[in-house]
């Protein structure tokens, strides 16, 4: 048997805590790669914050061996089976931040796992990444996971599979990767029912080498390892090598897999998974999506590839001005290992130095924040986040996403109204077991508390799945929040016209309630189109000027006291002019996600 028809390339894909990098877990300790309870729990996920959070954040991939006549538990098909197969399993992130990376991944592999949890049924992203699957022909495993807990729904969820996917109730199964129950048949189907590696690439006929890169990170000695596919030809230490769309070159440092710590091997060969050291020392010279070619040959790239951009942007400031620096070593540290990550130095009269920092979405801006503040010790202020319209010709054209929400028939009516109040236009229904809607929104309206809202309306039933669709051109302009006339930067932001009062009234008046009063006046107001469309004022404390060791002072003699509250008055009037606004790092928390 060729080294082809070993292999099976395949990967789990599912929503968010559906159980993945659990059911990864029983498929290192049935295959010997780890010992049963001598490792943690979801081990592929070394992050802390993937851990305590229940989800995958970073692409996971390991080699595994197995040979089906070593387990006692099989299906006919392949029990008397002598060979020894290579695994190569891939645990994606669940979460729709991270759905480029999961797309590259998909092109990597001939079939998935598609994993259902039997006490949430079929979620938005589960459906997202199965089309994926589905466009790029991979063979599916439908398999039902939880099926042991005393909530599961199995009859229900099956139900909604055998509608989803065309298939038999008896193709689809039903395990407890918690367990291990029927895990092992689950093995036997993978190499029973996904095919050895494609070699019918479209422009790989030649056998020279193409290599897909699906993801990446940065190591002190070896410089970027890049994660890939092996396409075509095969991959040595010292070959000069070229990055087809970044134009970049290298020459190979290392090669080998994954299992899961990196075990060098002399050689990758075409239909293999595994890893390049490249000893670049920026990460963003490496991009997910690009081909690797020899470096002198003028071939095509393999297909899929696009720049992925910041979809979220906000302004990370240090709460103590001389941790600036630790500050920029910490993002320059998280940029090495995060492709996505982008930033730029800015500053604010408010709080002096800081960054504008680029995000894929809102769970990818969390995950960074909290990754600052426990792994570098530092305390933050992360402003509200919004997003980039663009500016051409001085017209205004802001990014739209279609969105696809999976939800119980029940809460229909709830998101419908949620839809039209957050300025999403309707465009397709599909009602099944549940409900899958599909609307077209802007991104400045999903990044606020669309998502937070939607849980709230559905009970946390409902789920969402997005991409980016076009930039519209919309009525728009920046609005500036000003304290004491002075610009604040932080809380200034384009804004559409039908939402301009409202934004306005409503950062003016939480800004009101969060910054403490001052010893002079501060005047809050909101400029939009050159014009005050909300104001708030904050009175300064007063000290009572006419009582002076409890006694009035004066007497009787209202011109002494007037004379006193007027000196009073001029001091407020040359504090408010010089006095620097203290705006604590609460209101920027408080702010983060709106209320409404």
């Amino acid at each position: 048997m060729d080294h082809l028809a070993s292999i099976r390339n395949f990967a789990i894909i599912a929503h968010v805590d559906h159980g993945k990098s659990t059911l990864a877990d029983r498929f290192l300790e049935l295959t010997g790669v780890v010992s049963a309870g001598k490792h943690e729990a979801q081990y592929l996920d070394r992050n802390p914050i993937s851990r305590e959070r229940g989800i995958t954040i970073k692409l996971a991939p390991v080699v595994m061996r197995y040979s089906p006549k070593n387990v006692k538990v099989q299906i006919s098909n392949i029990k008397d089976d002598e060979q020894e197969y290579i695994l190569n399993l891939i645990d994606t992130p669940g979460h729709v931040d991270f759905s480029y990376e999961v797309d590259r991944t998909l092109a990597c592999v001939e079939g998935v796992i598609l994993l259902v949890d039997a006490t949430q049924g079929i979620q938005a992203q589960t459906i997202a990444n199965a089309y994926k699957a589905l466009e790029k022909n991979l063979v599916i495993i439908p398999v039902i996971n939880k099926v042991d807990l005393p909530n599961a729904e199995v009859e229900k969820t099956r139900k909604q599979l055998v509608d989803f996917l065309g298939i038999t109730p008896e193709s689809i199964f039903q395990v407890s990767a918690k367990t291990g129950l029927n895990v092992p048949p689950l093995l036997d189907a993978i190499v029973e029912k996904i095919p050895p590696p494609r070699t019918n690439i479209p422009g790989v006929e030649d056998g020279s080498l193409r290599a897909l890169i699906f993801d990446s990170y940065y190591d002190v000695h070896k410089g970027v390892i890049a994660f890939i596919r092996i396409f075509g030809g095969e991959l040595s230490k010292g070959t000069p090598i070229r990055m087809v769309h970044t134009d970049n070159t290298f020459t190979v440092l290392e090669t080998g897999i994954f299992s899961p710590d990196l075990v060098t091997r002399e050689t990758l060969r075409a239909g293999e998974i595994g890893y390049v050291a490249t000893n670049l020392k920026n990460i963003h010279l490496v991009e997910i999506g690009d081909t690797l070619i020899p470096e002198r040959a003028h071939v095509d790239a393999l297909p899929g590839y696009k720049k992925v951009k910041p979809m979220v942007f906000a302004s990370v400031f240090p709460t103590d001005t001389a941790d600036y620096l630790n500050l920029k070593k910490a993002l320059e540290k998280l940029y090495l290992n995060d492709s996505a990550l982008d930033f730029s130095s800015i500053y604010s009269k408010a709080f002096g130095a800081g960054f504008r920092v680029g995000f894929l979405g809102l769970l990818h801006a969390d995950v960074v924040r909290e990754r600052l503040e426990r792994e570098y010790d530092l305390s933050i202020v992360l402003t509200p986040p919004q997003v980039e319209y663009r500016h051409e010709d001085g017209e205004f054209y802001e990014p739209y996403a279609k969105i696809f929400i999976y939800t119980p028939e029940t809460y229909m009516g709830a998101i419908m109204k949620l839809c039209e109040d957050y300025r999403a236009n309707f465009i397709t229904m599909d009602n099944k077991n549940q409900v899958s809607l599909t609307y077209e929104i802007p991104m400045s309206e999903m990044v606020s508390d669309f998502f937070d809202n939607l849980k709230s309306v559905t009970q946390g039933y409902a789920s969402l799945d997005w991409e980016l669709l076009r930039y519209q051109h919309v009525e728009a302009d920046k609005m500036e929040i000003l304290l004491n006339l002075d610009p604040i930067d932080e809380f200034s932001e384009v804004v559409v016209h039908e939402r301009a009062q409202e934004k306005a009234q409503y950062l003016t008046h939480r800004l009101r309630e969060v910054i403490p009063r001052q010893q002079f006046e501060v005047r809050i107001q909101a400029r939009y189109k050159g014009k005050i469309i909300a104001s708030e004022r904050i009175s300064p404390f007063r000290k009572d000027v006419l009582i002076k060791s409890g006694k009035l002072v004066g007497g009787g003699d209202y011109g002494r006291k007037r004379k006193l509250l007027e000196k009073q008055k001029e001091g407020k009037k040359q504090m408010k002019s010089i006095g620097r606004v203290d705006i604590p790092k609460e209101a920027f928390l408080k702010l983060f996600k709106k209320e409404r």
